[in-house]
This record gives C-alpha cells, sequence and structure tokens, in this order.
C-alpha cells in the first residue's frame, strides 16, 4: 500500500491516515484483548467525527465495518469501563451459550431428534403429521426450562449494558450492525403487522385442500420427487429469466450445489464458493434450494471485500426463492399446483412467522426488565403471537407453547428473524419494481456485495422507506394469484 500523500485535502486524507493507524494497531492484538477493542474505539470515534473519511480509497475493504462501528460512537463509554464490561459480557454469553450447546448432548433434549419429528409434517398421512407434532414439542418441552433461564440471563444481559450506555430500544444494535435504523425496522414491522389478514386469508385457502389443523401447516400437495440437480437447474432458470444478466452467474452458483446436513455456503480448501443444502425432494424443497443458490451467486458476483450483513444476504436469497418460484408457477398446468402451494407456504411463513416470532422476541425482552423470564412465561407469549396472527384460521394447541425451545439463535442471534420479514418484504418489492431486470440494476446491486442496508434499498431504486408499501401491495397481489391457482387446480396461471 502506497503512504498516504499530505498534499491537497491534507485534513481529510491525514483523518484516513489516523483510522488506518488505528485498525493497524487493533490488529497487533488478539480478538478479545483490551488493548485490540481500544483501538477499534478510536476509530469509531475518528469516524464518527467525519463520516466522510471512509469514502478514501485506502478504507475501502473495511467501509462497512468502519460505518457500523461509528454508528455505535455515541453510546460509546471510557475505556476502562468498556474494558470492565466487555470482560463480564463475554464471561457471561460464553456461559450461558455452553448451557445452552449442552442440552445437545442428551438424547431427551436433542434438537436434531425435534427436527427430525418436523420433518414428518409433510406426511401424507394426517395422524402421522399430528403425532410429529406431538413428539417434537415433547423435546421442545424437556428443551424450555434450560433455555429459558439461558434467555432470562443473556436478555437481561443485553438490556443491562443498554441501559448504561443510554440505549432505549434493544433493537438499536441490530440495526446499527445492519446498516439501518431502529426506526426503518419499526416501520417494516408496523406495516407486517397491517397486512397480517393476507397471511389469515392464505391459510384458509390451504386448509381447504390440505386441512386446517396446525399440525397441517406444512403438508403440501402430492408431487413427484426430484433430484437436487433438478431443483438446482430450476432455480438457476428462474433467475435467469428475473434477471438475463445473472444468468451465467445463476448457472455456476447451481452447478456448486451439494447435498450436505446444513444449509451453508461453504468455501473450499482450493477457495472456490459452493453450498450445502439438506436437500428434500419436494416443492418446497425446490425453493429452498433456489434460496441457497441466491447466496451462492451472492458470493460469486459480489466484488465487495466484506460479507453482506444478514438483512442484504437474505434478501438475495429471498429473491432467488421468490422469482424461481414465481416464473415456474406462471406457466400453469396441473403439475405445477403443489409449487403454487409451497410458494405461498414459503412467502406467508418466512414473512408472518418471522414476524410472530419477532413479537416473541420482544416479549422475552419486556420479562427480562420484569425479572420474569419463565418457561410458562414464555409459551404464553409465543401462543399469543402465533394465535395473534392466525386469529381464527388455524387453532394453536396449547402443546406447542414451548416451540420456541428449539430456536439457538434466540440467544446466539437476537433479533434475526426480522432479517426474513425484512428480506421478503424487499425481495417483493425487488420483484415489482424490476421485473426483468432490463436495466441490470439488481445485477448491479448483488455485485456491490456488503453494503449496508438502507444503501442497498438506495441501489435498487429505492426512495427512503418506500419498498416497504412496494413489496407488501406485491405480496398481496401475489398471494391472490397463487390463491387462484390453488383453488382452479393450477390451470389458469398468468404471470403477476
Amino acid at each position: 500500500m502506497k503512504p498516504l500523500k499530505r498534499a491537497t485535502r491534507a485534513g481529510r486524507r491525514s483523518a484516513a491516515e489516523q483510522v488506518l493507524e488505528h485498525l493497524r494497531a487493533a490488529d497487533r492484538f488478539p480478538a478479545g484483548d483490551a488493548r485490540r477493542e481500544a483501538a477499534q474505539r478510536k476509530a469509531a470515534r475518528a469516524v464518527a467525527a467525519e463520516p466522510s473519511v471512509v469514502d478514501h480509497p485506502v478504507l475501502a475493504g473495511v467501509r462497512s465495518q468502519l460505518r457500523r462501528w461509528a454508528r455505535f460512537a455515541p453510546y460509546l463509554m471510557t475505556d476502562r469501563d468498556e474494558s470492565t464490561l466487555a470482560a463480564s459480557n463475554r464471561m457471561l454469553v460464553a456461559e450461558q451459550l455452553s448451557i445452552l450447546g449442552s442440552l445437545d448432548r442428551e438424547a431427551a433434549t436433542a434438537l436434531d431428534a425435534a427436527d427430525d419429528a418436523l420433518h414428518d409434517l409433510d406426511a401424507a398421512d394426517p395422524a402421522r403429521r399430528l403425532a410429529a407434532d406431538v413428539v417434537a414439542h415433547q423435546f421442545t418441552a424437556r428443551r424450555a426450562p434450560t433455555t429459558a433461564a439461558v434467555l432470562g440471563h443473556l436478555a437481561s444481559c443485553h438490556l443491562a449494558d443498554d441501559g448504561q450506555r443510554g440505549i432505549e430500544d434493544w433493537r438499536t444494535r441490530f440495526a446499527f450492525v445492519q446498516g439501518t435504523t431502529p426506526a426503518t425496522l419499526a416501520a417494516l414491522r408496523a406495516a407486517t403487522h397491517e397486512a397480517g389478514t393476507l397471511a389469515t386469508q392464505w391459510w384458509r385457502v390451504r386448509s381447504e385442500v390440505v386441512g386446517a389443523r396446525y399440525c397441517d401447516r406444512r403438508v403440501g400437495l402430492p408431487a413427484s420427487p426430484a433430484s437436487l440437480a433438478e431443483h438446482a437447474s430450476a432455480a438457476a432458470a428462474g433467475v435467469a429469466y428475473a434477471s438475463p444478466r445473472l444468468a451465467s452467474a445463476a448457472s455456476a452458483a447451481a452447478s456448486r450445489i451439494r447435498p450436505g446436513s446444513d444449509n451453508q455456503v461453504v468455501v473450499e480448501a482450493d477457495g472456490r464458493i459452493s453450498a450445502t443444502v439438506f436437500h428434500r425432494p419436494t416443492p418446497r424443497g425446490s425453493l429452498m434450494v433456489a434460496h441457497e443458490i441466491g447466496h451462492t451467486l451472492h458470493a460469486l458476483e459480489s466484488r465487495s471485500p466484506e460479507p453482506p450483513g444478514a438483512l442484504v444476504g437474505e434478501t438475495i436469497a429471498c429473491w432467488s426463492s421468490l422469482v424461481t418460484g414465481q416464473f415456474h408457477t406462471a406457466h400453469g398446468g396441473q403439475a405445477v399446483r403443489p409449487l403454487v402451494l409451497a410458494l405461498g407456504d414459503t412467502l406467508v411463513e418466512e414473512l408472518f412467522i418471522s414476524e410472530a416470532v419477532s413479537v416473541f422476541e420482544d416479549a422475552v425482552y419486556q420479562l427480562a426488565g420484569a425479572g420474569v423470564v419463565t418457561p410458562g412465561a414464555l409459551n404464553a407469549a409465543w401462543l399469543a403471537a402465533h394465535r395473534q396472527l392466525l386469529g381464527d384460521a388455524m387453532h394453536v394447541p396449547d402443546h406447542t407453547g414451548s416451540g420456541w425451545a428449539r430456536l439457538p439463535s434466540l440467544a446466539t442471534d437476537p433479533g434475526h428473524a426480522v432479517s426474513y420479514v425484512w428480506a421478503t418484504v424487499l425481495a417483493l418489492a425487488i420483484l415489482g419494481r424490476h421485473s426483468g431486470d432490463s436495466a441490470g440494476v439488481v445485477a448491479n446491486a448483488i455485485a456491490a456485495g456488503g453494503v449496508d442496508a438502507d444503501e442497498f434499498t438506495a441501489l435498487l431504486g429505492f426512495d427512503g422507506d418506500e419498498w416497504i408499501a412496494a413489496g407488501l401491495g406485491v405480496l398481496g397481489t401475489e398471494l391472490d394469484r397463487l390463491g387462484q391457482l390453488v383453488r382452479s387446480g393450477g390451470t389458469s396461471a398468468g404471470a403477476a
């Protein structure tokens, strides 16, 4: 790297050089070292004082990270207080996550066992679906006491830390890290709540063909099983149709999908990017494959040295799943009816069920503030959130109240559930604004890679938060189309 010159615009270059020195100082110490964190705080304060400094070329590789730190700068305390607080918080978090992880070492509380049981929710036999739901929630009920204690400790720690800093909204940290604001998250969630009737309308439609019990919530219509390669090829075709400039990259992403026990993008030993998918040969499984291909495509196309945050990354994955399902269901014929149901289910679940989980998370923090985080209180909050959403469209039975205990992300990634709310609404808005993507707007936004969430919406051509109303408008239209196809047998499709 060439040394910075001190000629014209010396003040700006001096500020960039100062930030760079703080970062170099931080790199001399390992993660968790108080000296490393003190140097990072100096960089954060410098950027907060002069935000334009991050535009200097020498900081290009850490631009998004510096912006995230700078947003938090007003809430930083003295180095001594920060060091003390960080040490105690790290110890508590490590201890509590270790306790949570211990549940998976016991057969009676293993999360994999609960998940295995839930796989039978797509069984053809209604009695088998009910039995699967009961068995799965027997596991979560046994996990609940320990999980409740962990969530209580972690939420209380989070609130105490926020209190010392003067942070009033517990989602502030998540918003800052993702590159948006608590106000935008609140606006998104308020609009999603207002659109909740779309969810109940959809569940009434699906109940007409697959059943109206809670244990019927994931079952689909019979479909010929398809291989992972077939699902990957279908996803590549859907993405190519939605954005022709991405055709080659989508094909490459599809060729790099492998079966695995987890859904994740990986960097192989030779540096190649690929992905693993826990594949199920069903229409719903095809949309999951498309989702992972979206993540892989993003990694392949990104020109950013920084990875995307959850809001940006999940948006591209949800967009890939949406355009794949939308493309293949828009061609009509009886054979696509199972995919029609799967697409509607995926849209409604990723948006409205994720919002119900977010409502539950708010309840966790309210209970933690009152010092009453118990399994019973959490069960009640979980049932209330889901019953409010489903209304009279589907009864949520009492035995499912411990469903929260199978979501370790509540402890490991607080606030993450709202990522799918954001991603689904923005993906729908992209579909409405950039159908066909002839100008390559979506392709260019994907290439931008690890940008802030609000910067990403601007790259997509949206002014402020207008994408929220736009996306929910497209959702209403799309669910109407899919509902008509379900009821008609899938024989009168037309592009939305």
